[in-house]
């Protein structure tokens, strides 16, 4: 019983000076829109079939479903952003072979790196 009368009032003190100063942080956050990956069911970029950009970072264990697509073994070609690093695997999990994209790749085909409709994991970081 003594904590309800000294401990909630103390959280309730600390949540009502801590708001502020998590709600600006919140604000300060800002989108790096060169921090992304596009992918392509087709080689040389082709738009005119499915492609996707994924804005970073994230993490998918499973391209299962990427903005309401099945990407898994179903990428042909890459564009990377300026400001990300991506890795991209095999399996799902994040494992099997690994094969990393450096910051402003573009990759027209995958099948000249092994790994064309292989790519069934990703991890896309932003920053150097």
């Amino acid at each position: 019983m003594s904590f309800l009368r000294v401990g909630l009032p103390a959280l309730a003190w600390m949540a009502f000076c801590l708001a502020p100063a998590l709600a600006a942080d919140l604000e300060t956050q800002v989108i790096d829109k060169n921090c992304y990956i596009e992918l392509f069911d087709d080689d040389d970029f082709d738009m005119k079939d499915p492609h996707v950009k994924v804005q970073g970072p994230k993490e998918f264990a499973s391209l299962s479903d990427v903005n309401g697509k099945n990407w898994n073994n179903d990428i042909e070609s890459v564009i990377v952003g300026s400001n990300a690093r991506v890795k991209a695997y095999s399996e799902k999990d994040f494992k099997g072979t690994e094969l990393a994209f450096a910051p402003g790749q573009r990759v027209p085909n995958l099948g000249k790196l092994d790994m064309k409709n292989e790519i069934e994991s990703l991890k896309i970081s932003c920053g150097s």
